[in-house]
């Protein structure tokens, strides 16, 4: 006999609140990677925890419900950055098509050493962190589910309610963006902090 309603929807609770235990750390990992405040990230999580619980009636697993909660985890944290105003352009706002500047990354300086193995060091990945604040929120976001994660990118896609295709451009971008920043490590070299890094 199947089960009842009010069975059917302790179930779903049940399986929601398995899986908010389950996926807290790579929820706010994602939160984090996306704000870069760690208050708002955490604040995030929070909103999101209970904008699923209120939702869990209305999850019919049309997708796993890790991508459903990391899909409201983003969502929150995009509203948040909106409201204190932390970002430009909006996620909305970003051509989903590469462009003119891109190509102009494209062609900067190589590495003399894999990525990988550059990024091993500490101070390799502090200035990887560093240099991830020169992506905005949804750079942010592709580069954890894709790089960090190893999400596949129809997943991904689903998360950030994109295209297979604007994953691709917008993982392709923040490649970009972090090459141009590092690379004086994968040549070898140490980085010079900008004035800005230095009076910090």
């Amino acid at each position: 006999m199947s089960p009842g309603p009010d069975g059917a929807e302790a179930s779903r609770r049940e399986v929601l609140s398995r899986a908010l235990v389950e996926e807290g750390d790579r929820l706010y990992a994602l939160a984090l990677r996306t704000t870069r405040d760690p208050d708002l990230a955490a604040d995030a999580v929070q909103e999101a925890f209970a904008s699923a619980l209120e939702k869990a009636d209305g999850f019919r697993g049309g997708s796993r419900v890790g991508t459903w909660l990391h899909r409201i985890v983003f969502n929150k944290s995009i509203d948040l950055l909106r409201r204190r105003r932390r970002y430009e352009p909006l996620p909305e706002e970003e051509s989903d098509e590469l462009t003119p500047d891109d190509d102009r990354l494209a062609h900067g300086g190589s590495w003399a050493r894999p990525p990988d193995d550059v990024l091993l060091g500490a101070e390799a990945k502090q200035a990887l962190e560093r240099a991830l604040e020169v992506l905005t929120p949804l750079q942010r976001a592709v580069f954890e589910l894709k790089e960090t994660e190893d999400r596949p990118t129809g997943e991904v896609a689903e998360i950030l309610d994109l295209t297979p295709g604007a994953v691709r451009v917008h993982l392709h971008r923040a490649r970009l963006k972090l090459r141009a920043r590092l690379t004086d490590h994968f040549r070898g070299r140490e980085a010079t902090p900008s004035a800005d890094e230095a009076q910090t």
